[in-house]
């Protein structure tokens, strides 16, 4: 299997060689510490070596100086408000003696389209690796920003005593949230394949909020989140730290695909009652308790929890540090047992060098139409390209000169024909076929059945 089809597996609780995982996102002051034990120099490095599935890719939002979309909406009266570790949601806010909801666009809302940019995050989405699960990670809290936005003991008394100044200020929030969706979303389309949205609702011992109130004034900003992303064709992961378990069959009904990060020590969140619960329901991501046991504990602890959690969940738990942040205080050597762990009684993978085939291929273009052409690939149809990556070719590249165009791709899948069956069946494929094939000439030597024709590979260096 590869990394991009157990991670699908796992969602959808279908068998697999092992439960799909995920290291999470490191925090910089980890790092130091992990690259030393891993003997590597960067976080992709990192991956590569732990060999897990999902391949994040942040929202790249320019709001110097924390470049940060968790970071975007600065309420706090004090100051800035701090980056992601240091803000808090218990300091006064904007809105913090407000009650008239038409107030509330005098604060000053940040445009998505100043801070986004879309070919920035084409780039990045198109430089992931197509063999992982590209989860694009757009936080979206809307909740918990609502709490910053009055002071959140202020945003839940309001919530009580003038609801509908709390509903104008988190619709708000949620339009922004959307409307830097949509740009994230359009810009990525066809090279991203999930979506890391959420908000912590639950404290170590129960929810923060009560259900019906989640219900009544959070949760449909939550779907409108949820459906947005879904209309792009993503599978949705839902965040929520704490002990959420009153609330977890409505995250899935709202659509939520998977539940991150299943915060495993705090109130019956443990796997067993989780399994025992909500088998079938929906999938779980996360489990290995991040707060004591992979701080604490010895690598063979950690191993034999991860043991434990996969006889429980062969497939429907994505493995993973039961926080999304790889703190400082995580002894590397757990983490390394953790993935350890995971593949254990797994068949190494091959390797891509190993499996990897290489094609070049031929074609004349019509005289006249070479500009046309060029004209159409620089717009090139996002649905042709999440077809291409769909069916296992890379660094695929289109070259000209003297009438002649030259394609070069790679091919790491495990059935070329069968890859190259679904590309032709693909009904937005042919349609691109049928504009670009009237502007190309084959070549009069091409074997019975080619139209561009395959050229024969005369030397190769790694």
């Amino acid at each position: 299997m590869t990394h991009r089809e157990r991670f699908f597996a796992t969602v959808k609780g279908l068998p697999t060689d092992r439960p799909a995982c995920w290291l999470g996102l490191p925090v910089p002051s980890a790092l130091p510490r992990l690259f030393e034990h891993f003997h590597v120099n960067s976080v992709d490095e990192l991956r590569q070596v732990i060999d897990d599935d999902v391949y994040p890719i942040p929202v790249p939002y320019n709001n110097p100086p924390t470049n940060d979309i968790g970071c975007s909406l600065a309420f706090a009266k004090s100051g800035f408000g701090g980056a992601q570790d240091e803000r808090t949601l218990t300091a006064p806010g904007f809105f913090e003696d407000m009650t008239d909801p038409s107030l509330v666009d005098s604060f000053p809302w940040p445009r998505p389209e100043d801070h986004i940019d879309p070919e920035e995050c084409r780039r990045l989405a198109m430089a992931a690796p197509a063999d992982r699960a590209r989860m694009g990670i757009m936080w979206a809290a809307h909740f918990q920003d609502a709490c910053s936005a009055f002071g959140m003991e202020n945003a839940l008394m309001t919530m009580m005593i003038a609801p509908e100044m709390f509903q104008a200020v988190i619709n708000r929030i949620t339009q922004f949230y959307l409307d830097c969706g949509k740009i994230f979303y359009e810009a990525t389309k066809g090279y991203l394949d999930a979506v890391l949205i959420g908000n912590d609702f639950g404290s170590q011992t129960g929810l923060m909020v009560d259900p019906d109130s989640l219900r009544r004034y959070v949760f449909p900003g939550t779907k409108a989140l949820i459906d947005q992303a879904k209309s792009y064709g993503l599978t949705v992961v839902h965040h929520s730290c704490g002990s959420i378990h009153p609330i977890v069959d409505d995250l899935f009904q709202l659509g939520v695909d998977a539940i991150h990060p299943i915060q495993a020590k705090a109130k019956d969140m443990n796997a067993e009652k989780l399994k025992a619960d909500f088998a079938g329901h929906g999938c779980f991501f996360g489990g290995v308790d991040a707060q004591h046991l992979l701080v604490n504990g010895t690598p063979e602890q950690v191993a034999a929890d991860v043991r434990r959690l996969k006889a429980l969940f062969p497939t429907g738990l994505i493995l993973s540090p039961s926080h999304e942040a790889i703190l400082p205080d995580i002894n590397p050597a757990n983490v390394e047992a953790l993935f350890k762990a995971v593949h254990e009684g797994t068949a190494p993978e091959p390797s891509t060098q190993d499996t990897m085939k290489r094609f070049g291929q031929v074609i004349a273009v019509q005289p006249g139409q070479i500009e046309e052409y060029k004209r159409l690939h620089a717009n090139a149809w996002p649905g042709v390209l999440k077809m291409i990556k769909e069916c296992n070719l890379q660094n695929y590249s289109i070259y000209f000169k003297d009438g002649y165009l030259f394609s070069y791709y790679e091919y790491v899948g495990t059935d070329y024909e069968a890859d190259m069956a679904k590309m032709a069946a693909d009904p937005e494929t042919q349609r691109w076929w049928a504009v670009c094939k009237p502007l190309q000439k084959p070549l009069d030597t091409r074997a019975e059945g080619e139209w561009w024709a395959d050229m024969e590979e005369v030397f190769h260096l790694d």
